[in-house]
């Protein structure tokens, strides 16, 4: 199962899960973005019994990047309860998307 990607209704319904819940802010035109998916899709492959793994496309969706405070993409921003636990800017790696979640789980 590769991440989901959500709208702004979509997100606001993902948080009402139980499971934290693992957002990539990121845009098509963004090279490193594009760099970085099959990795974070990996990530949602492995982590799918833990935690939900979604995106979402800032140019889709800006009032949701501006409300998150997006500045910087790609950003992963970890969710627990609700709300934003920790974030990641830039991952260099599979590796590093892992041990931010398991950091924080």
């Amino acid at each position: 199962m590769s991440a989901i990607h959500l709208s702004n209704e979509e997100f606001q319904k993902l948080l009402q899960e139980k499971k934290p819940v693992l957002v990539d802010y990121w845009a098509p035109w963004c090279g490193y973005c594009r760099r970085i998916a099959p990795a974070y899709d990996r990530i949602a492959q492995e982590y799918s019994q833990r935690l939900l793994v979604a995106k979402v496309n800032i140019d889709e969706e800006p009032q949701l990047a501006h409300a998150e405070q997006i500045e910087v993409i790609p950003t992963l921003i970890l969710y627990k309860d609700g709300k934003a636990a920790d974030f990641l800017v830039a991952p260099e790696s599979q590796a590093a998307i892992a041990q931010f979640i398991e950091k924080n789980l």
